[in-house]
């Protein structure tokens, strides 16, 4: 899935998301949670809470909630967090 994709969603559907108020705390948990993945020194620090266990919790807030932009650059900015360890560790198989 690319960044752009976790974030496009057709214009009908956006009476229906969430109000982009409620974002913030699950935007908060998710910048801690992902920190303290991304830093971790093993090999796996959370379990099965792995990169495509993450991009999924952001692609599901991005689609559930109207994010506005500030939101929408937090997101993204933890989508290049994920990207950037990929690189460093190499891929893990996404979940099907």
């Amino acid at each position: 899935m690319k960044k752009s994709q976790a974030l496009d969603y057709p214009a009908s559907t956006r009476a229906t998301l969430k109000p982009a108020r409620g974002a913030d705390a699950q935007l908060d948990h998710l910048e801690y949670m992902i920190t303290s993945f991304v830093n971790s020194t093993e090999i796996a620090p959370l379990g099965c809470l792995d990169r495509p266990y993450w991009r999924m919790r952001l692609r599901v807030l991005s689609e559930e909630n109207d994010l506005v932009s500030v939101q929408r650059a937090r997101v993204l900015k933890l989508l290049d967090m994920l990207d950037q360890t990929e690189r460093k560790t190499g891929p893990e198989q996404e979940a099907a």
